[in-house]
C-alpha cells in the first residue's frame, strides 16, 4: 500500500485557470447587455405602475378636499433663487425628472379681515385695501411672478391674474422697497362687462383668491433607479413638447405641475412661469436616464440613442377632460416622418387611439 506521504495531489495548472477565467469573461460579456436591458425594461414598467397609482392618489385627494390637487414633476436641476437670472456654469438641459411630489392649491384667501375688499383700477390693476397683507412686498401668499385666480363679489367666474416681478414693479423715488403690483391678465378676459360692476368702483367688493399650487407634505414618488420622466419630448396634445426647456436656459429649473379638478379632469398646467389650460391629452414619456435628450434623437434608429426611439419605453397619458390615465408602449417611428413634431405624433399614435400595446 502506498505510503500517504507519497500520495500525489492533482490541481489546476495556470493555463487551465486562465482558460476558465476567459470563458467566464466571455459569458459575462455576452449576457450583460441582455441582463441590463431586462433590468431597464423592468424599471420602466415598474415606474409606469407607480406613477399611475400616484396620479390616482392625487385625483382621489382632490375629490376628497374639493380643491385642485395634482403632481409636481421636479426637474433634476434646482437653481437657487440667489443665482439670478441663471448660473451659466450649470447645465441647461434639465429635461428629466426622477422625483414627483403631490401638489395642492392652498385654501382660498379672502383677506385678513371679514370686510376685506379689492377693486379694479386703470390698466386692469388690482387694488387691495390697506388691511391686506398682500400690500407687503415680502408676503409669502403671492410671490413676484406668481399667477393666481381671483373672483369678485363672491359670484361669477375666476379671472387669471399675476403679481408682477420685481423688475416689472415700479419703484418711485420716495419708496425704499417696491410696492407689490397685481394685475388681471386682460388678454384672457373677453369683455370688461364680465367683471362685476361693484369691483370697478373705488369702494371695491369682497374677493376670493385661488393661489398657485404648493408642494404637499405627503411623501414624494422616487422612480426606480435608472428610470426617468423624459421631459424633452413630453407635452400636451398629439405633437406638443412644451415641457422641453433646452431652448430656454433661464427656465430650466421650473417644474411641471399638472393639477386635477375635483371633477377629475385637468384644470391647469404650470410650466415655464406661465399657466395653461390644456386642450389635449398630457403625455409623459417614461424612459431611461442614459437616453435623455441625445444630440440626434430622431436621426438614428438604434434604441440606445433616444428614449423616443425605444419601443419598450412607455407613455403615461392623462386625458385632459376626464383625467383618465393610459399607459402604453411607444409606437414605431418611420423614416418618412421628417419633422420632430410628426415623429412625436407617430410615437403617441397608439395612445391617442386607445389601442396602444399593453395599454392599461
Amino acid at each position: 500500500m502506498l505510503n500517504p506521504r507519497f500520495r500525489r495531489y492533482h490541481g489546476l495548472t495556470l493555463i487551465e485557470i486562465l482558460i476558465v477565467i476567459t470563458i467566464i469573461g466571455l459569458l459575462t460579456a455576452v449576457m450583460l447587455p441582455s441582463v441590463k436591458y431586462q433590468y431597464r425594461n423592468r424599471s420602466v414598467v415598474e415606474s409606469s405602475q407607480l406613477l399611475n397609482a400616484y396620479i390616482g392618489a392625487a385625483q382621489s385627494r382632490s375629490q376628497k378636499i374639493g380643491r385642485p390637487v395634482g403632481i409636481w414633476i421636479h426637474r433634476f436641476l434646482e437653481v437657487p433663487q440667489f443665482l439670478a437670472p441663471y448660473d451659466p456654469t450649470l447645465p441647461i438641459s434639465a429635461n428629466y425628472s426622477m422625483t414627483i411630489y403631490q401638489a395642492e392649491v392652498p385654501p382660498p384667501y379672502t383677506g385678513d379681515i371679514p370686510e376685506s375688499k379689492a377693486s379694479i383700477q386703470n390698466n386692469w390693476r388690482i387694488q387691495f385695501d390697506s388691511t391686506s397683507s398682500l400690500l407687503n412686498s415680502n408676503n409669502p401668499l403671492i410671490r413676484p411672478g406668481d399667477h393666481f385666480k381671483i373672483r369678485f363679489d363672491n359670484r361669477g367666474p375666476y379671472f387669471d391674474a399675476v403679481r408682477l416681478t420685481l423688475q416689472q414693479e415700479a419703484l418711485p423715488i420716495y419708496q425704499s422697497t417696491p410696492k407689490p403690483i397685481y394685475r388681471l391678465l386682460h388678454n384672457r378676459i373677453k369683455t370688461g362687462a364680465d367683471i362685476p360692476q361693484i369691483a370697478t368702483n373705488s369702494r371695491g367688493s369682497p374677493f376670493t383668491i385661488l393661489r398657485r399650487p404648493v408642494r404637499s407634505f405627503k411623501p414624494p414618488l422616487h422612480l426606480p433607479q435608472g428610470a426617468v420622466i423624459d421631459l424633452s419630448v413630453s407635452g400636451v396634445g398629439l405633437k406638443g413638447s412644451q415641457f422641453n426647456t433646452s431652448d430656454i436656459p433661464t427656465q430650466a429649473h421650473q417644474p411641471v405641475i399638472v393639477m386635477f379638478q375635483p371633477e377629475g379632469g385637468i384644470g391647469n398646467v404650470y410650466l415655464k412661469n406661465r399657466v395653461e389650460q390644456p386642450r389635449g391629452t398630457v403625455h409623459l414619456l417614461l424612459g431611461s436616464l442614459d437616453q435623455v435628450n441625445p444630440i440626434s434623437p430622431f436621426l438614428d434608429t438604434e434604441t440606445e440613442v433616444a428614449n423616443i426611439m425605444d419601443l419598450d419605453n412607455r407613455w403615461i397619458s392623462i386625458n385632459h377632460q376626464n383625467g383618465q390615465v393610459t399607459s402604453s408602449s411607444l409606437d414605431a417611428i418611420r423614416n418618412n416622418q421628417v419633422t420632430p413634431e410628426f415623429k412625436v405624433a407617430a410615437s403617441r399614435k397608439l395612445v391617442s387611439t386607445g389601442s396602444g400595446l399593453e395599454a392599461n
